[in-house]
């Protein structure tokens, strides 16, 4: 059963130039519970994330694709929301390609071939962490919402001496 960052099943963007590898990801999701949007290449993968009314708790794509690199979908997901997680998939494996798609954020490098199962365990610990981003930014904007009063009281002196 798919973690759920919101309302409905969790969606995730499946992005790889290679139909049969987007087909086996997509059905394995879908078999999984999750929505899929899958996209061809980097231009249809950005214009997704655009048109998707709420950000894609997950992204998974190729790094090498005709009309561009995985790197640009990576950022495009991360601009549209920092708790988007993105696995970067790929045929063509350095160590120079993993290393700059983990500073751009993504939450893991996975070299082909590899098991629709080994790809649903990934992304349910990926989709773990943005549920709790989630939660935390949910939380953190409660409490500044918090009536000036009751903030005041959790930074007392008072308050701070029980903490003591």
């Amino acid at each position: 059963m798919p973690l759920r960052a919101h309302a409905g099943p969790t969606k995730v963007l499946v992005v790889d130039d290679e139909p049969a590898m987007r087909q086996v990801l997509e059905i394995a999701f879908r078999r999984h519970g999750f929505e899929v949007v899958g996209a061809p290449g980097v231009r249809a993968a950005i214009e997704a994330l655009q048109q998707n009314p709420q950000p894609f708790p997950l992204v998974i794509t190729d790094l090498v694709m005709p009309d561009g690199s995985g790197i640009d979908v990576l950022s495009a997901a991360k601009e549209r929301s920092g708790a988007t997680e993105v696995i970067v998939m790929t045929a063509h494996s350095t160590v120079d390609s993993a290393l700059d798609a983990m500073k751009r954020g993504a939450y893991d490098f996975v070299t082909k071939p590899f098991s629709p199962a080994e790809m649903l365990a990934l992304s349910q610990k990926a989709l773990e962490k943005t549920n709790i981003q989630l939660e935390n930014q949910s939380l953190r904007a409660h409490i500044s919402r918090l009536e000036p009063s009751t903030r005041e009281l959790f930074t007392s002196p008072a308050m701070a001496k029980v903490a003591e």
